[in-house]
């Protein structure tokens, strides 16, 4: 059986270097980035966990064209899933819409 097509695509663009600070504690098993700001109809995207280094991901969504930066350290802290709010003009891409954040 022939896999789907991803709907989003993950660009790693690297800082170059470590993290110096700790990671936070209260999130050993990472978070989840919230980019909806309310939105009702997002999507959901899982991230590769933990990041190589310091630097950020960019995130495309391909259904309604979606841009987003989200930065990791390559520490336990690090963003494991990010919720976007969705583009599509007729909201059609992302359903069923996800539960509340």
């Amino acid at each position: 059986m022939a896999k789907p097509p991803q709907r989003f695509e993950l660009t790693w663009m690297d800082a170059g270097r470590v993290a110096k600070s700790p990671p936070d504690p209260r999130f050993p098993n990472g978070v989840t980035a919230d980019l909806t700001l309310g939105a009702r109809l997002a999507c959901q995207v899982n991230l590769p966990y933990p990041a190589p280094r310091v630097g950020k991901w960019l995130v495309q969504c391909k259904e309604c064209g979606l841009t987003a930066m989200i930065t990791a350290t390559g520490r336990p802290d690090d963003p494991r899933t990010a919720r976007l709010a969705c583009k599509h003009p007729l909201n059609q891409s992302c359903s069923p819409p996800l539960p509340p954040f």
